[in-house]
């Protein structure tokens, strides 16, 4: 009875589904391969746009084999994104992304970031750059076991790097 609630309560939150159908969410957490083409195409800010634009990527990234930890980093991450910043994420101000680094998107991603294992990026696009914030070793140390600890700095550095 829960699911059913909750998945299209998670549609009118977050959107319609993606367009491969196989995931519960919108294409900016699904990691089939048609997903995220899709997701990339329409993500992206016009060219005009993307100088000007402020915006936040919160990126996840993790292997085929996730501890404890690990779920916890996501798990928590997606409740601040899409909880407590969601307005900002409507707004197309921030962006949540799980990447798979066993996937061939996903190589690329962790190529250009330099991910080798699980990691969290903060990333802020603004005036054409990006800025790069690794908030691995902070999630690792607090997702788990000081979760309202986590929450509130990453929902604050998100909102940091919006001004």
């Amino acid at each position: 009875m829960k699911r059913a609630i909750f998945i299209p309560l998670l549609f009118l939150v977050l959107g319609t589904p993606c367009a491969a159908q196989t995931c519960t969410s919108n294409c900016r957490t699904c990691q089939s391969s048609a997903c995220v083409k899709q997701s990339a195409a329409s993500s992206k800010v016009k060219p005009a746009d993307r100088k000007s634009a402020t915006s936040v990527e919160v990126l996840y990234f993790h292997g085929k084999q996730r501890c404890k930890t690990c779920n916890a980093i996501e798990s928590e991450t997606r409740a601040v994104v899409h909880d407590e910043l969601a307005s900002e994420v409507k707004a197309g101000k921030v962006r949540f992304r799980v990447v798979d680094i066993t996937t061939p998107e996903g190589k690329v991603l962790a190529a250009k970031y330099k991910v080798s294992w699980s990691s969290l990026f903060v990333v802020q696009h603004k005036g054409g750059k990006e800025k790069v914030n690794n908030l691995t070793q902070f999630a690792f140390a607090n997702a788990s076991n000081n979760a309202k600890g986590f929450r509130a700095a990453l929902k604050s550095k998100v909102q940091k790097l919006l001004k």
